[in-house]
């Protein structure tokens, strides 16, 4: 990948990732330029995204509050859209490290409608509702701008009104569905 946003995209996917070590976790907070370390934060990470009640759930559907099933086969689809599959260890569809995994291939295959409605439908709103229940304004609130400001990077500019149909679908049927 070319891309510096698909790029970017990806070291998101391996912080969100809990597939990962704090190594990888380390590397990616480098790349994208955080400030600190990952170890001044690893303890606070883990308590915000995989506690056992974890303001913000790296489900994509529990942390905005949708349906699981829906929402896993949007990703499916756009899993299939881009010609994607699983590798040995996979996460759900709806782990946010997967969904910033197939942004940054979107993203990549210059698919601007994947990224736009993505962003839209998923990481934005999983940003305001992150941001909504964690309190105080440390290091993680800062994360979570920092992250939604590298989606804000992604504004669309000249997409096309509608969702082309998946190869395979139903014709007409939209790849994200809805």
């Amino acid at each position: 990948m070319a891309n510096e946003n698909a790029l970017a995209m990806l070291a998101w996917a391996r912080l969100w990732s809990p597939l990962g070590d704090d190594a990888a976790r380390e590397e990616a907070w480098a790349t994208l330029g955080l400030s600190g370390r990952f170890a001044d934060v690893r303890v606070d990470y883990w308590s915000l995204c995989l506690g056992p009640d974890a303001p913000a759930p790296l489900l994509l559907h529990a942390g905005i509050g949708c349906d699981g099933a829906a929402t896993r086969e949007a990703l499916l689809r756009v899993m299939e859209h881009l010609g994607l599959g699983w590798s040995e260890h996979h996460l759900p569809p709806d782990q946010l490290g997967v969904a910033c995994e197939l942004l940054a291939c979107a993203i990549e295959a210059e698919e601007p409608v994947l990224v736009r409605e993505m962003r839209a439908r998923f990481l934005l709103p999983w940003c305001d509702t992150a941001s909504a229940r964690l309190t105080g304004a440390g290091p993680l609130a800062q994360l979570l701008a920092e992250f939604r400001a590298d989606l804000g990077l992604l504004e669309p500019r000249d997409a096309p009104a509608a969702v082309p149909p998946a190869s395979g679908a139903a014709a007409g049927a939209p790849i994200l569905g809805g």
